[in-house]
């Protein structure tokens, strides 16, 4: 019975890494790595984690690869509830709905390498043989754009040629080349669903409604600022995977800064917990009794 309670003992010790990583910060820490994906359970543990405390100011470190936008928003609004200001620090990887904590934080902190991704929503479509996969939402969109873009070059090639070649006027030669476009590309557009585009359209506004509600209550932007980051974010990047870093954020009007060179070993450290699911609010350690574990609640796997 004593070897079980000493080993429960040592289940709700604060690993060292993390420790040392909120010492070398100087400010409670809020660690959120999720191994698979960001689900509503992840919100209730760090609801649970938090409960009866509140801070100044937080460091909610980060790692995962994204998951349900609407618990990310859920645990934005819940670290509000527990702290003034908030320091998002992504060690290395905050992709997707992860993207999302980032926004709602007051200033974005990253190493060297770290990155956050495009909000565009993913949605899970059935494949053929019964196996499905997560599609970005914007795909169709991007698909459209080319589309479009390439009806308008092969219409304004058709005129120059029509017209060139026949010695028609320019009106006779838009009608045989809007003909020629229409023969050519037409059937492309037929290949997309109007139906799935305003499913898709919807689920991308999730995204760009999140966003907004984030950036209106927690940033001093202005209405047009706002519009112009979160299309950026949402519709602006080629593909899913893309990667928005230092440079990227600072770019779009966030502030952001790199982990100071004093902080970078503790931040090496954290990689070691980055496999499991692991939930947990550590405070630094009091200067009087450096080296005791400061308290902490711990929940994870």
């Amino acid at each position: 019975m004593a070897q079980q309670k000493k080993a429960g003992k040592e289940e709700k010790k604060t690993p060292q890494e993390l420790q040392a990583f909120v010492d070398a910060r100087g400010r409670p820490g809020v660690f959120l790595f999720v191994r698979e994906s960001l689900d509503l359970p992840h919100v209730v543990r760090l609801r649970n984690v938090l409960a009866h405390q509140s801070f100044e100011e937080i460091d909610l470190v980060i790692h995962s690869g994204g998951g349900s936008i609407h618990a990310a928003y859920q645990i934005v609004e819940l670290l509000r509830l527990h702290a003034k200001r908030i320091y998002a620090c992504v060690p290395f990887y905050a992709k997707s709905a992860a993207t999302l904590l980032c926004i709602g934080a007051d200033v974005v902190v990253l190493d060297d390498l770290a990155q956050l991704g495009p909000l565009d929503t993913q949605i899970y479509e059935e494949k053929k043989g019964g196996k499905g996969e997560f599609t970005s939402a914007l795909n169709p969109f991007k698909t459209l754009e080319q589309l479009q873009k390439f009806s308008l070059e092969t219409l304004d090639i058709a005129v120059k040629m029509i017209a060139m070649r026949s010695g028609m006027d320019l009106d006779d030669c838009l009608k045989h080349a809007i003909e020629f476009v229409r023969a050519t590309t037409g059937p492309l557009f037929t290949q997309l669903n109007p139906e799935k585009l305003g499913e898709y359209s919807r689920a991308l506004s999730v995204g760009t409604e999140y966003g907004e509600r984030l950036l209106r209550r927690f940033t001093t932007w202005d209405d047009e600022k706002r519009a112009a980051v979160l299309e950026r974010l949402v519709h602006g990047y080629p593909s899913h995977e893309y990667i928005i870093d230092y440079h990227e954020l600072k770019e779009i009007g966030f502030e952001s800064r790199l982990f100071e060179e004093g902080e970078r070993g503790a931040v090496q450290g954290l990689f070691k917990h980055f496999a499991t699911d692991l939930i947990a609010c550590v405070t630094p350690t009091p200067t009087a009794h450096a080296g005791d574990s400061a308290s902490t609640e711990v929940a994870g796997s």
